[in-house]
């Protein structure tokens, strides 16, 4: 279906009829897929020159709205327009997960366009373990979900199957009568979903699998892991499996050789965050990552010179359309290798792979393992922490490297002891290890928020 995949969705026999999804909002997400049927076959100047064009736009709202954006331009001797033209972008120097941090709210508009729709906050740790909140506009969720909804079309997924999901922000178990959004405002009748929350132990997950019995998986890749070597000791089998998607968590080259032997599959990756959303998906044809059309992603060499195609190196993210947080030549903490030009077509830029988070499982006594949730969102209620990174030595004890100005008193401390506990799903003796310096990378710029050291 990726050649003519907005074709096929026009002609899909589910579709539903122009005035429901006018209705539901979705024809505003068609709107946008229009625009990507044409943009994703732009050639890559002129995709480039449409791209300048808003990153105009961007920055002259942002220069007049943020006051750090402002000073950030000024500082560097440019102008909205000197900005946008071939090799402006360049000469801005990047901001980082402590300069966000560091600058509070004069980071984000005073005010933004209306037509966008009202702003949600969200909050990230990204793959520093230094948390931020993203202020995005509806726009901005709006190509999220066309983004999500276009990966599904090209890799040709059938919207009746069953699709099984373990995402990072599912909070409980349920089933739903269809995939939800985007696809059930544009389809009628999708298959059923089932959702587990990544607390859920790995042996949980493989019940869950073999008794959902799903045609379409997405889950993050750690998890993802896990399950595969389990149902393969045990000898169990998907047969329904068509697809497995993943997101939030590097892919290696060892889970795609995994689920290959084990499924006979190829996983789909989606490079996103909170604070750009859907930025890169896996070309249906290839399997390099197509960059979306409102993002900007950049991989610069230790010397902040643009990385050659086959060449890794620091990368940093533009989002075009987010008017209320300038998210502009951000270091969003990831590694990446940089692409070369698809011969599948599309002028879109390509990664060839992504090197960022990795997270360990949690290991709790009874032998079980979960994903780590930290609960980082609410550590503001007992203690500012700038950066963290946990190390489980055993079954009872986890060591906390925390970086933050100050020290908590021992009220703070046991606060956020009992929010990490809670949030682990165990009582673990914390050992913590406060800091006024920031964590450093291990070997190859990795940084592993939850490092599991137990057996």
């Amino acid at each position: 279906m990726s050649a003519d995949w907005y074709d096929q969705l026009l002609q899909h026999p589910k579709l539903q009829p122009e005035g429901v999804r006018a209705k539901n909002g979705g024809a505003q997400i068609m709107a946008v897929l229009e625009q990507y049927r044409i943009t994703e076959r732009l050639p890559a100047e002129d995709l480039a020159m449409q791209q300048r064009m808003l990153l105009q736009a961007l920055a002259g709202h942002c220069a007049a709205q943020s006051p750090y954006f402002a000073r950030r331009l000024s500082a560097a001797g440019l102008t909205p327009q000197t900005l946008a033209e071939p090799g402006g972008l360049q000469r801005l120097p990047p901001f980082s997960r402590r300069d966000w941090v560091g600058a509070r709210e004069s980071l984000y508009c005073k005010s933004y366009p209306s037509t966008h729709g009202r702003v949600a906050p969200s909050s990230t740790s990204g793959s520093t373990g230094e948390p931020v909140t993203v202020r995005r506009p509806e726009l901005c969720q709006l190509h999220w979900m066309a983004n999500t909804m276009r990966e599904h079309l090209w890799h040709g997924r059938d919207f009746s199957g069953r699709l099984a999901v373990v995402r990072a922000n599912a909070t409980k178990a349920h089933q739903s009568p269809d995939w939800g959004s985007p696809c059930s405002l544009l389809l009628r009748d999708t298959g059923p979903a089932s959702v587990l929350p990544p607390t859920s132990s790995v042996e949980e997950m493989v019940r869950w699998l073999l008794d959902f019995r799903p045609d379409a998986l997405l889950m993050l890749p750690s998890l993802l892991g896990a399950c595969v070597l389990q149902l393969e000791r045990t000898g169990q089998r998907l047969p329904g499996l068509r697809s497995v998607r993943t997101l939030s968590e590097t892919v290696s080259p060892r889970l795609r050789e995994d689920v290959r032997r084990v499924f006979g599959l190829e996983v789909h990756d989606v490079y996103s965050s909170q604070e750009a959303g859907v930025m890169a998906v896996q070309c249906p044809e290839k399997g390099s990552y197509h960059v979306s059309e409102t993002i900007l992603l950049e991989v610069v060499d230790a010397a902040g010179k643009p990385c050659a195609a086959g060449q890794i190196g620091r990368l940093l993210v533009t989002d075009l359309i987010n008017f209320a947080t300038p998210v502009i030549r951000y270091e969003i903490g990831d590694y990446a290798q940089m692409g070369a030009s698809c011969p599948c077509g599309r002028g879109m830029p390509t990664i060839e792979r992504f090197l960022g988070r990795e997270r360990s499982l949690v290991l709790l006594p009874d032998g079980s393992r979960h994903w780590p949730t930290v609960g980082f969102h609410r550590w503001g209620e007992a203690f500012a922490v700038r950066q963290f990174q946990f190390i489980q030595l055993d079954c009872h004890t986890i060591e906390a490297r925390m970086f933050a100005e100050g020290r908590p008193t021992p009220e703070q401390e046991a606060r956020l002891t009992a929010i990490l506990q809670e949030s682990l799903g165990h009582p673990f003796v914390i050992q913590y290890h406060w800091q006024a310096e920031p964590l450093p990378r291990g070997p190859g710029g990795k940084f592993e928020e939850f490092l599991c050291r137990a057996h």
